[in-house]
C-alpha cells in the first residue's frame, strides 16, 4: 500500500476497539492502515480512544453509518454479534471491504444477507476468530499430521448458552474456527447437523466436518465459564497412528492476524473468505445453540 488505508472502527463496547486503536494507531503496527473514524459508541469512550490515538499523533473523529464516502475500509467490532449486520450492512453495500469481529453474527439469516450484498457489491467481506491464526493450533497440527490422517478432534474452551452477548456464539465461535484451521482450513469445509449433549458444566456438540473430501468427527466441547473461570482453549486431535493434545495460548496481541489477514484481503494478495467459511460456523453455533436452550436440558447448569 503506497497510501494510508483510512479505517472507520464501528463498535467501541469490547476491548476489541482498544486492541484495534493500539496495534493501528498507537503502535503502528501496519504502517499502510490507521483508524480515522470512530463510530457507533458512547461519547466518553469515542473520546478516550480518540484521546490515545492523537497522543500517538494520530487524529480521529467522531463518525457515524454515513460515512461511506470518507473512509476506504471498516472494522465492525460490537461485543454482540447481533448488532454486526446493521452495523456493517451500509459499508457492504458502498462496496467497502469490511472486517466484521467475532461472532460474524449471532443468527444465519443476517449472514446470509451480508454475504449476498458483498457479492452483490464486489465488496471483501471478512470474519474470524483470533483462534484461526494462534500458534499453538499451527504446531499442533503440524504435530497430529505426523502421525497420520486426522480422524476425531475435541476443541475444549469456555462458553455459555446464556450468555447475554448471544449465548454460545459469543465465546463459542473460538472453538469452531480453532477446529476449523486444525482441520486444515479448507474454504470448502461443511458441517453437518450436529449432536448436542448436556452436562452439568458443559455442553458439547458432535458433528462431522467434510473437508478435501475426507470426514472428521469434531466434538466441539462449550464449558461454563463460571463453573470453570480459568477453562483454557484446548485439542485433542486423534489421528490413524495417535493421539496429540495442548493448550491454545492466544497471547496478548491475538488480534494482530486477524489484521494482517483482512489487510492482505483488501490487498488482494489473499483470497475472500468464502459463503462457507462465513455463514457455516454461524450456522453450525446456532443449531448448537437451540439444542442447549431446549426444554429438553436436564441437569443443565443454565435455564432455557
Amino acid at each position: 500500500m503506497t497510501q494510508t488505508l483510512r479505517l472507520a472502527l464501528v463498535g467501541l463496547d469490547s476491548s476489541h476497539a482498544d486492541q484495534h486503536v493500539r496495534l493501528l494507531n498507537v503502535e503502528q503496527r501496519f504502517p499502510g492502515a490507521r483508524v480515522t473514524v470512530l463510530a457507533d459508541g458512547d461519547p466518553l469512550r469515542v473520546a478516550e480512544l480518540a484521546e490515545r490515538s492523537a497522543a500517538a499523533g494520530v487524529p480521529v473523529r467522531a463518525g457515524g453509518p454515513d460515512d461511506v464516502t470518507s473512509v476506504d475500509a471498516v472494522v465492525v467490532a460490537h461485543r454482540a454479534g447481533r448488532l454486526h449486520h446493521a452495523a456493517a450492512l451500509p459499508f457492504v453495500r458502498a462496496g467497502l471491504p469490511v472486517l466484521v469481529d467475532k461472532p460474524f453474527t449471532a443468527s444465519v439469516a443476517d449472514a446470509v444477507d451480508l454475504v449476498t450484498a458483498a457479492r452483490a457489491s464486489g465488496a471483501v467481506l471478512s470474519s474470524c476468530s483470533a483462534l484461526r491464526f494462534v500458534p499453538d493450533v499451527a504446531r499442533l497440527r503440524a504435530a497430529a499430521l505426523a502421525h497420520g490422517e486426522i480422524t476425531t478432534l475435541t476443541v475444549s474452551g469456555p462458553a455459555d448458552p446464556g450468555s447475554p452477548h448471544d449465548g454460545l456464539h459469543f465465546l463459542g465461535i473460538h472453538l469452531v474456527e480453532a477446529a476449523r484451521s486444525l482441520l486444515g482450513g479448507d474454504a470448502d469445509l461443511t458441517w453437518e447437523e450436529p449432536a448436542v449433549g448436556h452436562e452439568d458444566d458443559a455442553v458439547t456438540a458432535t458433528v462431522t466436518a467434510t473437508t478435501g473430501g475426507r470426514d472428521v468427527v469434531v466434538r466441539v466441547r462449550c464449558v461454563d465459564p463460571a463453573a470453570h473461570p480459568t477453562q483454557p482453549f484446548h485439542a485433542s486431535v486423534t489421528t490413524t497412528g495417535g493421539t496429540v493434545e495442548g493448550d491454545l495460548d492466544v497471547g496478548q496481541d491475538y488480534l494482530e492476524p486477524v489484521l494482517a489477514h483482512f489487510l492482505a484481503q483488501v490487498a488482494g494478495t489473499t483470497a475472500p473468505d468464502t459463503r462457507a467459511q462465513l455463514v457455516g460456523p454461524v450456522a453450525l453455533l446456532a443449531a448448537v445453540q437451540a439444542a442447549a436452550r431446549a426444554p429438553s436440558r436436564a441437569g443443565s447448569a443454565h435455564p432455557a
